[in-house]
């Protein structure tokens, strides 16, 4: 095992066991806060794999986090799945439209492709609502749900067990990922993202390889949006709006195209700050988080190169001793 992957592995086991001993600490508003920061964590961190691993970029995740939400929403209230269930069905669903968008999508670049996928973003809140739809969609007033029971036998509150349960998928998903950008996808669809034209010429199939990275950010993205709705219990196409992409957009940049812990902070951001900027001023709320946000995209990129420079004059000094 390499020095990265025993790293990793450390760290991971640090945030579990954090996360396990705040579960028994918190509960009530927190609880369902930092469940939803986890949700927006992975959210960012399914569209960080598909802009930061194969190049591609997207204003239209937000549709694939509506439909993970109502995949959940739709089988619970129709009683097709249990609960727990709903996040693997909104994955695979997810995995398999965002593969079948990705095909035609992987002959665009740049901003069309961003333009195909905003269109995306903007026309599924309408569909959602359309009258042929609204027997299972629950039109524009939505779905409401039942609140998710705690088993007799965990001594938990209802805030804390769903907060248990978001984690563990989080993680999951997380160490999945992982899996696969340390491997031969990983590999691919960075030659794509550098070099495509050389990714080419070695024979990797361009298609293919984009398309798979556009299911799997598909899938991480929807199983964000069924967890989101066993969080809240409700389910709604005004919920889903442009606002949503663009703000995973700017949590990929805010976390850079590759870090893990990054996703947490860029999460930590967009789950915070606009109720922060909304006490500051009800008047001026927009104004104020957008200063914010270009303050952070911009400050990011500085702390980096300061943190690599500060590795390059630590290693010339260790090279000189």
């Amino acid at each position: 095992m390499s020095s990265l992957s025993i790293r990793v592995s450390i760290l991971a086991g640090i945030c579990i066991a954090a996360g396990l001993a705040a579960m028994l600490l918190i509960h009530g508003y927190w609880a369902f806060k930092f469940a939803m920061l986890l949700v927006m964590a992975l959210s960012v961190r399914g569209l960080q794999l598909l802009i930061g691993g194969s190049g591609q970029v997207s204003l239209g995740h937000g549709a694939f986090f509506a439909v993970g939400a109502y995949i959940s929403g739709i089988a619970i209230s129709q009683q097709w799945l249990p609960v727990y269930v709903t996040v693997p069905a909104a994955l695979a669903v997810c995995c398999l439209l965002g593969f079948l968008f990705g095909l035609p999508a992987v002959r665009l670049v740049g901003p069309y492709l961003a333009l195909a996928t905003f269109a995306l973003a903007i026309a599924l809140p309408q569909l959602l609502k359309h009258p042929l739809l609204e027997p299972w969609t629950g039109g524009v007033s939505g779905l409401s749900l039942d609140p998710i029971e705690v088993p007799a036998w965990i001594p938990l509150h209802a805030d804390q067990w769903i907060l248990l349960i978001t984690a563990l998928w989080v993680a999951l998903i997380y160490w999945v990922l992982y899996r696969l950008m340390q491997g031969p996808a990983g590999l691919a669809w960075h030659m794509l993202r550098d070099h495509p034209t050389a990714a080419a010429a070695a024979g990797v199939d361009v298609r293919k390889w984009k398309a798979g990275a556009f299911a799997v950010s598909a899938g991480a993205v929807g199983a964000a949006g069924a967890l989101n709705t066993c969080l809240t219990n409700f389910v709604s196409p005004d919920s889903f709006t442009v606002f949503l992409s663009l703000s995973l957009l700017v949590g990929v940049a805010i976390a850079g195209p590759k870090s893990i812990m990054g996703t947490f902070v860029a999460a930590a951001f967009l789950s915070f700050v606009p109720d922060m900027a909304e006490k500051i001023s009800q008047e001026f709320t927009g104004v104020l988080y957008g200063l914010v946000m270009l303050a952070v995209v911009f400050i990011s990129p500085m702390l980096g190169r300061w943190r690599h420079r500060r590795a390059l004059i630590s290693g010339d000094e260790r090279q000189t001793q």
